[in-house]
């Protein structure tokens, strides 16, 4: 890439969904990929905590795939 170091939301809200997936299928993961894991009162904490996760990781994942490259001059 050779553009400047620029703030793109889109590029935030993609990374944002990258980190939601990534806690997301590692809850269920640790209930063995059971279909019980969708009961609905585990199933609203889980949603809430891989968008709480994602609130986090995002920005991280976003720092790490765009801010952090070099880019030439």
């Amino acid at each position: 890439m050779k553009n400047k170091n620029e703030f793109s939301a889109l590029k935030l809200f993609i990374s944002m969904l990258i980190a939601w997936a990534i806690v997301f299928v590692g809850a269920w993961a640790s209930k063995g990929f059971s279909a019980d894991f969708f009961a609905m009162p585990r199933f609203t904490v889980v949603l809430v905590v891989s968008a709480a996760g994602a609130i986090v990781i995002g920005p991280a994942i976003y720092g790490f795939l765009y801010i952090g490259r070099r880019h030439d001059k």
